[in-house]
């Protein structure tokens, strides 16, 4: 009598990721039910969120069958355009603040000696000197400002829920982080309706995942190392067999 036994984690301790992708796709009863992004068809939101200083903008049409797709364009020119299935997501996003504080420091320094030498400008002290010295440290002021606020910025991403893998980036700079601040609400709460959608045991719904990451892989979202780290996530969370 043949084997029917289905395969273990054991059995997938020395073989790369995309064996269990080959193994899933071969066993009818590991095969999660399809969920097909063709169903996406009521728009419930659309955001566009133009960022005019970096030449980015960011389009983002929320399905109400639980999907959501990105688009993003830099000076006109297409970089990016998917389509992501929340059921698998974290609703709750991860928020990177990154701050230029060097720059901010050393535009603090430079004000605070542009002042000095404006106030000997003023009463005309070494006029030549002071006054080509205030014009200068104005400009570096300004310059080193700019420089802070351009670079300033928050990273926002949701997650896959066991895998822990960045399915949604955003990048919102000085300009954006409101509007930005506007739309993680909705999305936050499209999730979770879309996984309140779910009616399957943990191990049927991690496989699901599972095999999620490998189409985000496929799509470019996700490299080969972040699916066969996010796959390996999701495998530690079984308790049984595959």
């Amino acid at each position: 009598m043949s084997d029917t036994r289905l395969p273990s984690i054991d059995d997938f301790a020395n073989a790369e990721h995309c064996v269990l992708e080959d193994v899933t796709l071969q066993h009818p009863a590991l095969v999660p039910p399809l969920h097909d992004n063709s169903e996406a068809r009521e728009i419930s939101e659309e955001v566009t969120i133009q960022d005019k200083l970096r030449g980015r903008r960011t389009f983002v049409r929320i399905y109400a069958e639980g999907w959501v797709d990105l688009e993003v364009e830099h000076r006109g020119k297409a970089r990016s355009h998917h389509r992501i299935d929340l059921r698998y997501l974290d609703p709750v996003p991860a928020i990177h603040r990154h701050y230029p504080i060097r720059l901010l420091q050393s535009a603090a320094i430079t004000g605070g000696l542009t002042g000095l030498f404006a106030i000997p400008a003023v009463l005309g002290w070494l006029a030549s000197f002071t006054i080509s010295a205030t014009i200068v440290g104005t400009i570096a002021t300004f310059a080193i400002l700019f420089a802070a606020y351009y670079l300033s910025h928050e990273k926002i991403n949701f997650q896959t829920l066991h895998g822990r893998a960045d399915a949604i980036r955003f990048g919102a700079g000085f300009g954006t982080i409101r509007r930005f601040h506007k739309l993680i609400p909705k999305l936050v709460d499209v999730i979770a309706d879309a996984a309140e959608s779910i009616h399957a045991e943990t191990a049927v719904y991690l496989r699901a995942e599972m095999r999620e990451h490998y189409r985000l892989r496929n799509d470019g979202i996700l490299s080969e190392t972040e699916c066969a780290e996010s796959t390996g996530r999701i495998l530690g969370n079984f308790d049984g067999p595959l």
